[in-house]
This record gives structure tokens, sequence and C-alpha cells, in this order.
């Protein structure tokens, strides 16, 4: 019997990961292709093509404006947020087990983010409904799970706080997106933003994400702060006037990250950051790989000054991956960039500067200083060991992820020593 491919993908696209990062910038598209290829090869032995597409919209990341905005000055902390806990000490094993995650009912879903102790995971379910695209959403605070529900479509939890404060968006319509922030289960949606998006949190309560600037054209967008759920947002200032991009993570001391490009569609992605206290934003340069100096470089994470990325060389020669990308974390305290072995595809950074990603062939995993460990699977667990991570606590103890098997996807945390 032929399953069309189509119905597949509609199906399978929203388990797929994709890099927060303007539209414009065809580095994802590698990435796409590359997970496609190897997905078709998986799921071709067991009569499925299951092809590799993104099924939340990405990240918007464009935008326009002079760029005389100042960042929104950093605020005292909401007394109702908790200040960070000091960390567990202990000599870190890569000892790790796998457990999978309370779902009520339908137990497909995954795991889309976390906090920095690991004590808080946020996650969306598998769409309900033929051809729609709704996604109810959970939130996991050890093993109790809370449903919640945003209006709208394509709904997604990007990030949490120690304080159990989530932030996401969803689709009002085809090209109108909507932020919003959840405390305590109170949907709250952040203010002023017709259109965009809100990416991280941190534990000062601070948001960053994205503006629409036209509407119908999501790709016209430009990075935002909240000072906090109840501000105004206050637009960043930019790098230059042609720059767009989105805010893709915030630090704990105020430092906000972002994935942007200077407004031409064949410019690449570059990181760039505003520091607290700083008048204008930094453009971090392109780190080196093998070969020479990268083309492009897209910023995933940023935590404890560490921001971990993607970096791309352009080559006519492919790596055996299929991904023609290096992961690189850089220390904001030194602009040191490193390429770290061990790991095909960056996935998370923490406050360390390890990082979680694809160690294998979309086998999740975990490369730290000294070692690189690939994640088990939990007990009872049938299928391929393909998945990802997208929450790592600065303490390298706690990831959540989801992995992958044929049609199905399970919410995972794991827990290492």
């Amino acid at each position: 019997m032929r399953i069309d491919d189509e119905q597949v993908a509609d199906r399978l696209r929203w388990l797929d990961d994709e890099p927060a990062g303007p539209p414009r910038i065809d580095l994802p598209g590698a990435i796409r292709e590359a997970r496609r290829r190897r997905r078709n090869r998986r799921v071709a032995a067991a009569g499925l093509a299951a092809l590799g597409v993104l099924a939340v919209a990405a990240l918007p990341a464009a935008l326009g404006g002079d760029g005389q905005a100042a960042p929104a000055p950093a605020s005292s902390p909401d007394p109702s947020m908790p200040s960070p806990e000091p960390q567990p000490t202990g000599l870190w094993q890569g000892v790790c087990t796998a457990t999978l995650l309370p779902v009520p009912g339908d137990p497909r879903a995954a795991v889309t983010g976390g906090d920095p102790d690991g004590r808080w995971l946020v996650g969306r379910r598998a769409p309900q409904g033929q051809g729609r695209m709704d996604f109810g959403l959970l939130i996991w605070e050890g093993d109790r799970v809370r449903e919640v529900e945003l209006p709208g479509s394509v709904q997604e939890l990007k990030d949490v706080n120690r304080a159990g404060l989530a932030v996401g968006s969803s689709s009002a319509s085809p090209n109108e997106r909507r932020a919003w922030a959840v405390r305590d289960g109170e949907v709250i949606g952040l203010p002023v933003v017709t259109s965009g998006g809100a990416t991280a949190v941190n534990d000062a309560g601070r948001i960053v994400g994205y503006r629409n600037l036209v509407p119908g054209k999501p790709w016209i967008q430009r990075p935002v702060v909240w000072d906090s759920y109840r501000s105004q947002p206050v637009d960043l200032p930019l790098p230059g006037p042609r720059w767009e991009g989105a805010a893709v993570d915030i630090d704990e001391d105020g430092t906000i990250l972002a994935v942007m490009s200077d407004g031409h569609p064949d410019k690449p992605p570059r990181a760039v950051v505003w520091r607290p206290g700083a008048a204008r934003p930094e453009v971090l340069p392109l780190p080196r790989v093998p070969g020479g100096k990268a083309d492009r470089f897209l910023p995933l994470s940023l935590a404890g000054g560490w921001v971990t990325g993607t970096a791309e060389r352009d080559t006519k020669v492919v790596p055996r991956n299929g991904i023609p990308s290096y992961p690189v974390r850089i220390d904001l305290r030194t602009g040191q960039a490193e390429v770290l072995k061990g790991v095909l595809w960056a996935g998370i950074g923490n406050g360390q500067g390890w990082l979680a990603g694809w160690v294998a062939d979309d086998v999740p995993g975990v490369i730290t200083d000294t070692r690189s460990v690939k994640l088990p699977v939990p007990d009872g667990w049938r299928g391929d060991r393909q998945g990802s991570v997208n929450s790592f606590s600065d303490d390298g103890r706690v990831l959540g992820g989801k992995l992958e098997s044929e049609d199905q996807v399970r919410p995972v945390r794991w827990t290492c020593r």
C-alpha cells in the first residue's frame, strides 16, 4: 500500500526542529535537506517517506526602522521571580538515564524548552485534527504536567524561567503571529505587538522576541524586548538601517542575542548581541572553521556568557554527515570562538559552554569540555534512537527533548550525573 508523501509530511513536519532565523537565510534549508534525505532513507524501509519540513512557523526575523530607539533599561528583578540558585557541585560523569514525560491522552508530544535548572520544561502535543495545525501546549514541573491552550494555530512555547513563567507565540492568520506569556496557567497576551512572537525569558522576567513591521509580509520584522510581561515592547537598536532579524535569547545578566542580516536576500546570518549598558549592538565576527573563516553563522542560544550556534563555509566538499556546517561556541568574555568536535549539529548550549545536539545521525547527545556522550533511550523504547534536545540545564544534569520512531514522537527528560 502506497502512502502519499505529502500526507506523511503533513503528519510529521511538526516533529522537526529548525533554528530560529530570518526566513531569507538559506542555511536552514540546507539543514532541512540533509535531515530529509536521512529521514527518507530510514522510513523508506518501513514504507514511509517522512519529509524533513519545518512545521512551526520559523522564528520570523527581518525588520526595518532607523535604529534610533534604545533598549529598555535593565529593571530590578520582579519580587516574584527567584534569584538564580547555586548550581550543584561535583564532577559530571556523563552517565544519563531517559524517562518519557507524562502526557494526558495522546502521548505524542515534544519538549520545546526549559529553565536553567531543569525543573520546568515546556512542550507541545502533536497537531490535532486531519490537516490542522492546532497544538495543545504542555508545561511540566518535574513529573506534574499542566495543559495550556493558546488562541490561534501553530502554537508553541519557546522558553520558561526558574519561576515557571513561559513565553511563546501562535498564529492568528497565515501572516500574523501573536506573542504570549503563561504564568500559573494563565495565558497573557504581551502588550502592543500586533504581529510577532516571544522567544526567551530570563529570571528577571525580561522577555525578548520580534515584531512584524508590514502587515502581510512576515519577513519584515525587528527584534524587541519587554521589560516584563506587563511592559510595553521596546525596539532594539540596529547595527545599521537595513539590518533585519529576531532576538532569540537573553542571558541572566540581560545580554540579548539575535540572529540578523543586513536586509539583502544574499547576505548571510550573523550573531548580534546587546550588552547591558552598551549604547549600540555588537555584530560578532564570523568564526574560523576548517578551511578558513565561516561565510555565515546562525546563533541558537546564549547562557552564562556562551553563544552557541552553527557556522557554514561555502565549499564544494560536503561533509559526510550531509550538513555543510560546524557547531561553534563563542565566549563573550574573551571573544574566542571554538569549533566543537563530536557534534554534527548544534541544538542548545548551557551556562558552562557545553552543547547538546546530534552526536551521530540524528542521535541526541552532549559534548562538554572533555567528552562526547550519546543520550540513551528509556527502558522499553521500541524504535530508532533519533531525536533532539531543546533544553539543557546549566549544571548539565537535566535535558529535555524528544525521541522519534516512524510516525511517533515522545517527550523525554534525561537526567545525568
